[in-house]
């Protein structure tokens, strides 16, 4: 297996936080922990399928994958490859007309997002790329033709830092704290732009600083009480929900991208 992490273009960072290029040789099973980045996908090489809540599906050659609830796997076969653009919270918004909340729970085919002439070109130019820069900046080129005039919400934006800051572990009533405008309407926003609630961005990037947190050395009710949980069931609750995992069994073998 081999993984490419590249940066975006200057006029694409604040939207787009990488890009990364997956080969296998041998295949691979990739578990996929609930995100708070939507990613756009692109098959290069080999058909690469999804598991989740015990369904099989095959994944769309380009397509957009919303946020999610529980864990899932991408099953990558032998000779395989596939180029991930890894949006900002909120980037996604710059490039889709339609609310990010439509994509929740769903892998979307680009072909229900843009014209079938720009799809097809798009899958022909990849088929004729001879690098993984060609690649890039084939996609780059794309997302800058689709991107549109929509200002990125700096109220949304504060809100999703000040989560990010408190690693998750915030009340919903310390975030009212000095808004210039109701929970409610920043709710809607929320939504609409980055594709979920509050209270669930949240909830997964509490669990992922847990993770990230994590050494031998840690013991889970530590881990359980830095994370802001007075109770061990109910953090074992929420891991298992978002890994499909105890913390416990999670942690003997925590590969995850």
């Amino acid at each position: 297996m081999k993984i490419q992490s590249y940066f975006p273009s200057f006029a694409l960072r604040p939207y787009i936080q990488k890009y990364l290029i997956i080969e296998t040789e041998n295949g691979i099973e990739n578990r996929i922990l609930p995100n708070p980045h939507l990613v756009l996908s692109f098959q290069l090489q080999g058909n690469l399928r999804s598991l989740e809540s015990n369904t099989l599906y095959d994944l769309p050659r380009m397509g957009i994958a919303g946020f999610r609830k529980t864990v899932r796997k991408i099953i990558y076969p032998q000779n395989s490859s596939a180029l991930l653009v890894i949006f900002t919270e909120i980037g996604a918004t710059a490039f889709f007309k339609e609310p990010i909340s439509d994509f929740y729970e769903k892998t979307i085919s680009l072909e229900n997002l843009i014209s079938n002439s720009m799809y097809r070109e798009m899958e022909e130019k990849l088929f004729e790329s001879q690098s993984s820069r060609d690649c890039i900046n084939l996609i780059e080129n794309f997302l800058l033709h689709i991107q549109r005039q929509k200002q990125i919400d700096p109220i949304l934006r504060q809100t999703l830092v000040k989560i990010q800051n408190a690693n998750g572990n915030i009340k919903m009533k310390a975030l009212k704290q000095g808004l210039p405008i109701s929970l409610d309407s920043l709710e809607k926003k929320c939504k609409e732009m980055v594709g979920t609630t509050l209270k669930h961005y949240a909830n997964i990037i509490r669990i992922r600083s847990a993770i990230t947190s994590y050494s031998p050395t840690t013991s889970l009710t530590d881990l359980a009480y830095n994370a802001g949980y007075f109770d061990q069931s109910h953090f074992n609750k929420d891991f298992k929900l978002y890994t499909g995992e105890s913390p416990k069994v999670f942690f003997q073998n925590p590969q995850n991208w």
